[in-house]
């Protein structure tokens, strides 16, 4: 399998990289008198640096060998997949067949809920987190009991939590590793800082106490249509058992036909629209408590910019009437009928998974193709060394090339970690990596300045008398 690897690997392309070019610059800069500039975002210490080995073995690193794997993807075949077409597995609905849950796993169910109203959801060794400062400060602590496992170093290494991965009898849960990578989400030293353990539980308690505020919502919604049919059973009922009696009630109700009617022309729109909203809580369900989303017409295009809706709203309660939603940007909260929204376009951004990110860099015509291929190079770098923030780049193409303005637009999007429900994070990761891609092309001498618009000046070699006339103050 190695000699296949190294065989194969020979065939992928060399193309210039950005490590490449950082490299000879660096040798470039030992061996001359002039020094070349540092470039953006160059960590203090490279890699190279801190690859050395220590003394001894570092605590578990035979056992989780499986979970490093799992962090980096260096194989071939993980080279080759990031060269071909980007595309994902459609979903089978017959691979979704959910069968009825047993009598053992609805009160196993009922058995998990009950843990949301704990003071230590988390377990007793991770310590009580019934608000969000005693979850930061038991964080503190279990990062300070974790590190102890390690000694002698100053950040946790994510070999300690990897152990997780392992069942009872040593077999390895491939699916247990992922969800602890995609939790902790280490850096491109499999480290994780106090920082980042601690925003990892804090997101995992966040979760927690939505997941409990849109349980014990639902549970009111559900109560709400359970009063409503229990009321049209027994309605249904009466009139059943009248009949068995012998007790006509079809003629009360042909009787009282009239003032059905009458109502049904008065208010008819009206309830037909708030059945409508009822139908789309109690069936749809296109949102829960705490979604950020976003209401246009079904017609309305999105727009260019990110995201594509750009007004927000934050859901804060919800019934099968109405919703109460605040608005993200000015936090003014707005009360809507159910029904009104109904027919809506409703932008989910908290199930829109991992936010795809979109801008367009400006380039000098002039710009080869070892250039774009260094800037991509460059781009693919910077989203390998901020793993907790990017996932990966997924398109870099060449939009527009205008040769007598001199410039060339590419454009490039990116796939984050988050989704839209966090906003703000994710536009401020936008700006810094426009950013660092900005200073990529001045390093590289192809960035793309707008040139001043030309201005011509215009002269009147002579007017008609009749104009001249006309005008109350003399023409100079």
């Amino acid at each position: 399998e190695d000699s296949d690897e190294e065989k194969s690997s020979q065939l992928l392309p060399n193309n210039p990289t950005w490590n490449t070019l950082r490299r000879d610059t660096s040798t470039q800069s030992d061996t001359s008198d002039v020094s070349a500039p540092d470039f953006p975002f160059q960590p203090a210490h490279s890699f190279e640096q801190n690859s050395e080995v220590p003394e001894g073995p570092p605590p578990v690193q035979d056992i989780n060998e499986p979970v490093r794997n799992h962090l980096r993807g260096t194989s071939t075949t993980s080279q080759i997949k990031s060269l071909l077409y980007r595309w994902d597995e459609p979903v089978n609905k017959q691979d979704k067949e959910i069968e009825d849950p047993t009598i053992h796993e609805i009160l196993q169910f009922r058995k998990a809920l009950s843990f949301l109203e704990d003071s230590h959801p988390f377990g007793l060794s991770f310590g009580p987190a019934f608000s969000r400062d005693s979850c930061i400060k038991s964080s503190k602590a279990l990062y300070k009991r974790l590190l102890a496992l390690t000694p002698g170093s100053t950040v946790l290494h994510f070999d300690v939590i990897g152990v997780l991965a392992y069942n009872a009898d040593d077999s390895f849960d491939e699916r247990k590793a992922k969800e602890l990578v995609k939790l902790f989400r280490p850096d491109k030293y499999d480290e994780i800082s106090l920082l980042a353990f601690v925003q990892s539980c804090d997101s995992a308690y966040k979760k927690l106490r939505y997941l409990r505020a849109g349980t014990g919502n639902s549970t009111l919604i559900d109560e709400v249509l359970e009063n409503f049919f229990n009321g049209a059973f027994s309605f249904c009922l009466a009139l059943a058992v009248m009949t068995i009696l012998k007790m006509n009630p079809w003629t009360l109700l042909v009787s009282l036909s009239t003032i059905l009617v009458s109502f049904a022309f008065a208010f008819g729109p009206s309830v037909a629209q708030i059945i409508e909203g009822c139908i789309m809580i109690a069936v749809r369900r296109p949102f829960d408590l705490g979604d950020r989303i976003a209401i246009a017409d079904a017609s309305d295009k999105p727009q260019d910019c990110d995201p594509g809706y750009g007004a927000t709203w934050l859901v804060e309660d919800c019934n099968l009437f109405t919703t109460t939603l605040r608005l993200a940007k000015s936090n003014e909260i707005a009360t809507v009928k159910n029904g009104t929204i109904a027919d809506k376009k409703i932008i989910n951004h908290n199930r829109s998974e991992r936010a795809l990110v979109n801008f367009v860099l400006s380039l000098k015509s002039t710009v080869t193709h070892e250039e774009a291929t260094i800037v991509k190079s460059a781009i693919e770098q910077y989203i390998s060394d901020n793993p907790r923030i990017w996932a990966q780049l997924i398109n870099f193409r060449i939009i527009d090339v205008d040769p007598c303005n001199d410039v060339t637009k590419i454009a490039i999007r990116v796939q984050h970690l988050r989704s839209w429900q966090d906003l703000n994070p994710v536009m401020t990761a936008r700006g810094d990596l426009i950013k660092f891609c900005t200073e990529v092309l001045i390093q590289l001498n192809v960035h793309y300045e707008n040139k001043p618009a030309v201005i011509n000046d215009v002269y009147v070699k002579e007017l008609p008398e009749e104009y001249i006339a006309g005008l109350s103050q003399p023409v100079l």
